[in-house]
């Protein structure tokens, strides 16, 4: 059987399967669903905007209708990681089912952070970002509850861990005669190359034995777990598998060079729920990051040793009592059975950036196979307005870009490499490659004087947030280079060297007549902030319409771009876009996606 029959049939199998179950009872598919879904967020607001998300998609019957969903907000103060939201959920499962969370079957989906990294979901959530998938459209959420569902029957009352921005693409095969421990960590491993390894956990399995890589699964003993190693560590420690390439897997996935195991989700049985609750009592209030895969999984293992702790390139913010608190999770965990669940005809895919969001969802023809991807995906295309027969030239389907939830006109251009989704626009746009639009509007009757075509350049990110300042509600268009690097920092006498859309801090002050004062943020004592990026920078103007903000964004883009200047001062409002987390209008902007729901729908009929 080829990867293409295996796991793209079986993708396909369960997408139709899922499909059925929206808007009818969770337990009338072809099999049991999951007893609970846990949505974990970073603070209450976030909480608050998934609430809503998920209330309009169950009044939408998108959802199971007897599912309950419970969102679980992380404690304000330090950041937990994931680790400690997985033991704040636990807490909340307690307090709300007592004694019967023991007799569920738990997903719990860790959604709370950011996304600094992919920006349009920094509002809404990752979880539930768009996806070119049924009609209406599907989100992360529907995907995580569909991709995860054919394991439901092979597990015990326990919890499955995942997280909201990646993918599991795979194929069971045909064997039936196999079942998750009940007991300790069962992590899912997935045949990879060792440079995917290097940003990834990996396992060392206790026995290589060749025979079962054509087996589609296999339960293995792990002897140890190895976070990011480096490709001399998974050779010393005995990760990479043994002879040389090509590895044939089930389903005939075939992969070259030094291959490994790579983690993706893990499960965990009741007595590992009971373990968690007795270590959260120990540890008490959570005042540190802790990570569910690099604190957890790396106590496990016959071999695991407590060096790790002393290792901390991947955690945000150092705190006192950090390896302190790494050190209780170690010895608390340290002993407990890990099983793998070798999954060989599997893929793990992460998309979290949007280099990784535009590669996936408009070039990786195999990847939207296996998940029934189209490019065309709730749209109506309108052709109310021909300005004097201009016409785009019409584009095959290969060279497409992905569209999504959006009205164009029908001249519109959007070529491959290109990601339209929330979008209505009266008037054609024109969108260059490696380009991102994201809830962004045109209406003429908003404007004076519209263009023909409304052209955005090569390699732009544009997304339009509600406001709500004083009562009201305004709009801010973030722009910027998809490849900029918003995490980057650096102290206020090297800001205005920082990259912004193929230039520099200083370059934008220039063409948009604003000064550097005016973009630096102050603390709450009122002084000027000194560590500085594209996250905290006062970049954005505040606008009154979304069709101005978008337009005055694009403006200013353009001018920044081709080194011109903004032919007057500019003197809206500015913010970061870490001000506007503050003063989201979260319930306008689902107002506005309601209504363009509306209207597609509408005109579907």
């Amino acid at each position: 059987m080829s990867v293409t029959e295996g796991m793209i049939g079986f993708m396909k199998r369960m997408l139709e399967e899922y499909k059925t179950l929206r808007g009818r009872t969770k337990d009338s598919g072809v099999r049991p669903f999951w007893d609970v879904v846990v949505i974990t967020t970073a603070d209450e607001d976030q909480r608050k905007a998934f609430q809503l998300q998920i209330d309009d998609k169950a009044e939408r019957r998108e959802l199971p209708l007897d599912l309950p969903i419970h969102v679980v907000t992380d404690p304000p103060g330090t950041r937990i990681g994931n680790g400690g939201s997985t033991l704040t959920a636990l807490e909340h499962l307690h307090a709300e089912y007592g004694e019967d969370m023991y007799q569920k079957k738990v997903l719990l989906i860790h959604a709370g952070g950011w996304s600094q990294r992919m920006p349009s979901a920094s509002v809404l959530g990752k979880v539930f970002s768009a996806l070119p998938h049924g009609e209406p459209l599907y989100q992360m959420l529907d995907l995580k509850l569909a991709m995860y569902w054919s394991l439901v029957d092979k597990m015990k009352p326990g919890v499955l861990l995942v997280c909201a921005d990646d993918f599991l693409v795979y194929n069971l095969g045909s064997d039936s005669d196999w079942s998750i421990p009940d007991t300790g960590f069962t992590a899912f491993a997935h045949p990879s190359s060792i440079e995917t390894g290097r940003t990834h956990g990996v396992y060392v399995i206790a026995d290589q034995d060749e025979s079962i890589r054509k087996k589609h699964i296999t339960i293995k003993k792990c002897l140890e777990v190895l976070q990011k190693p480096t490709d001399e560590r998974m050779e010393k420690q005995g990760a990479v598998l043994e002879g040389q390439g090509p590895f044939e897997f089930a389903d005939g996935l075939t992969l070259e060079g030094k291959v490994v195991y790579t983690d993706s989700s893990f499960y965990f049985g009741t007595d590992v729920m009971k373990s968690l609750l007795d270590l959260k009592k120990k540890i008490g209030q959570i005042t540190c990051e802790i990570d569910a895969y690099g604190d957890f999984l790396q106590a496990l293992g016959p071999r695991a040793t407590s060096d790790y702790i002393d290792l901390t390139g991947n955690i945000s913010l150092m705190t006192a009592d950090l390896k302190d608190t790494r050190m209780k999770v170690f010895d608390h965990l340290k002993g407990t059975d890990i099983h793998l669940l070798v999954m060989n005809a599997s893929k793990f895919i992460h998309i979290g950036t949007t280099k990784e969001y535009i590669y996936h969802l408009c070039e990786d023809k195999e990847f939207q196979q296996q998940l029934s991807f189209s490019k065309d995906v709730f749209n109506v295309w309108t052709d109310s307005f021909n300005y004097n027969n201009h016409k785009m030239p019409k584009m095959e389907y290969e060279s497409l870009g992905c569209v999504m939830h959006s009205s164009l006109p029908k001249t519109s251009s959007t070529p491959i490499r290109s990601v339209m989704e929330y979008c209505h626009f009266d008037v054609p746009v024109s969108v260059q490659p490696d380009t991102i639009i994201s809830n962004c509007q045109y209406q003429l009757a908003e404007v004076s004087h519209a263009p023909k075509v409304l052209t955005v350049p090569k390699g732009c990110f544009l997304h339009t947030v509600p406001i709500c300042i004083d009562n009201r509600t305004e709009y801010v268009t973030i722009f910027l280079d998809i490849f900029d690097n918003i995490k980057k920092s650096c102290f206020s006498d090297k800001v205005t060297s920082l990259s912004f859309l193929g230039k520099t801090i200083e370059d934008f002050c220039s063409s948009s007549n604003l000064t550097l004062k005016e973009l630096i943020p102050k603390d709450t004592s009122g002084n000027a902030v000194d560590k500085l990026s594209l996250w905290n920078l006062k970049l954005f103007a505040t606008q009154s319409s979304m069709t101005e903000s978008f337009d005055f964004s694009l403006t200013e883009m353009k001018h920044l771009i081709s080194g011109k200047k903004m032919t007057e001062p500019t003197s809206c409002r500015r913010l970061s876009m870490a001000d506007l987390l503050k003063v989201k209008d979260v319930a306008a902007m689902l107002k506005y996606r309601r209504n363009l729901f509306q209207a597609i729908t509408a005109s579907k009929n």
